[in-house]
């Protein structure tokens, strides 16, 4: 077995404090995904930061986002 495609979801909490607003709390999820893996010279990757959403929504994402990637819908690839 080869893989060709590739997904990661992953929650985070980043914090900021500046001496004027005090402390700040982004919540969200890091997606990442890659296609063509067995093809290292046609590979393709994309990263996405989506705010204020939640694991479950991003994980859907990721199902369509991986074949997005490729620029032509890849719904004949699925």
């Amino acid at each position: 077995m080869s893989a060709t495609r590739a997904a990661l979801a992953a929650p985070f909490a980043l914090s900021v404090r500046t001496t004027q607003r005090g402390r700040s709390l982004l919540l969200g999820v890091c997606s990442w995904a890659a296609v063509n893996l067995s093809q290292p010279a046609a590979r393709k990757d994309r990263h996405w930061f989506d705010l204020g959403v939640g694991l479950d929504w991003a994980g859907e994402q990721l199902e369509g986002r991986i074949y997005e990637i490729d620029g032509v819908g890849g719904t004949a690839e699925r």
